[in-house]
């Protein structure tokens, strides 16, 4: 399904810069809403995906325009915020739940809302000069409200036949220096997925050994894959069996999915979603971490980490407060 998202046309500002690029791409667009990957599969434009698949956009008939032409459209809608005490007791009883079944993993989220008088357009220009490596973006749609990110996570990379992506799981603080037995094991976990998923669709297949990298402040766990498509239009279906990953989601997918929906009393909307630019030849997707949803004078920030057996409620609500500290340090709020 794929249609108009309201009789007149619904604009939507995007501008982002890739991974390693200094340059910003800006562009306005009109906002068509679509069900499902495969109706985006010949598209043109900048897709915005939610996690759960209930809000996916394309913008397409992309103009090029400056950044001082940005339009901000805001939501006044309020996101749950869990107190730690309430998160502990969530996490805590996820932990047993896990030491009794056959889930691996299962991640779990939360939001923190943060006052912000900063404007988005310069939050955003200083995201940019501070984090290079990452996929930075700032979007506002009409009737939908206003996003922006640092991600370190690609979903899928495709130029012609070649598609590259990744596994990032585990997190510590760059002042750790040893990786812990739960973090390699979370990294193993997804790697072993993304592998599984992949190899059906590819004529070629390498994998890479996993190697640390910092992403804001935080580092993790990376490992890299690469391969030639068997026909093109596979990547639709490896979009299908990737997302939600193991890193955003948990293992086995949909029991994971379950645990989420019964845990968090909040809507992640975009977050763990996947966004990018997308073409006949090219698909830029991104997994949608280190996000907020910016409103007039706060910020909603969306932090998780990967709930196991072996995990440590304390451990894991601190993970979120370093996570939280990308876009804090931007917005020059405390990370509690």
């Amino acid at each position: 399904m794929y249609h108009n998202t309201n009789h007149k046309n619904i604009k939507a500002y995007i501008s982002y810069s890739l991974p390693f690029e200094t340059h910003k791409k800006t562009f306005v667009g009109d906002v068509v809403s679509y069900k499902s990957i495969n109706n985006v599969n010949l598209k043109t434009g900048f897709i915005i995906n939610s996690f759960n698949n209930s809000k996916n956009y394309l913008i397409e008939n992309l103009e090029c325009i400056d950044l001082i032409d940005f339009k901000l459209f805001y939501s006044q809608n309020s996101h749950f915020c869990i107190s730690k005490n309430d998160y502990i007791v969530d996490c805590n009883k996820l932990i047993s739940t896990l030491k009794n079944s056959d889930i691996d993993k299962v991640v779990l989220s939360r939001v923190k809302k943060v006052g912000n008088t900063k404007s988005p357009i310069e939050i955003f220009n200083q995201l940019n000069n501070a984090y290079k490596n990452t996929f930075n973006y700032l979007i506002s749609i009409e009737n939908v409200g206003c996003w922006m990110g640092a991600t370190p996570e690609s979903l899928v990379n495709i130029e012609k036949d070649l598609i590259k992506t990744v596994s990032i799981a585990g997190t510590k603080t760059i002042d750790v220096k040893k990786w812990g037995k739960k973090e390699l094991e979370e990294q193993q976990m997804v790697t072993s997925f993304i592998s599984k998923q992949l190899k059906p669709y590819l004529l070629k297949f390498d994998q890479d050994e996993p190697k640390t990298i910092t992403a804001g402040t935080v580092q993790h766990l990376k490992t890299e894959f690469s391969g030639y498509l068997k026909q093109k239009k596979d990547w639709v279906s490896i979009v299908k069996d990737l997302h939600p990953t193991p890193a955003t989601c948990g293992l086995p997918k949909h029991e994971a999915q379950s645990s989420i929906q019964l845990i968090e009393n909040h809507d992640r909307k975009f977050y763990t979603g996947f966004l990018g630019p997308i073409s006949g030849e090219s698909k830029q997707l991104f997994v949608n971490l280190r996000c907020m949803e910016i409103q007039k004078n706060s910020a909603y920030l969306f932090l998780g980490g990967g709930i196991t057996s072996q995990s440590k409620a304390e451990d894991e609500w601190v993970e979120t407060k370093n996570k939280a500290k990308t876009l804090l340090s931007i917005t020059n709020q405390d990370s509690n």
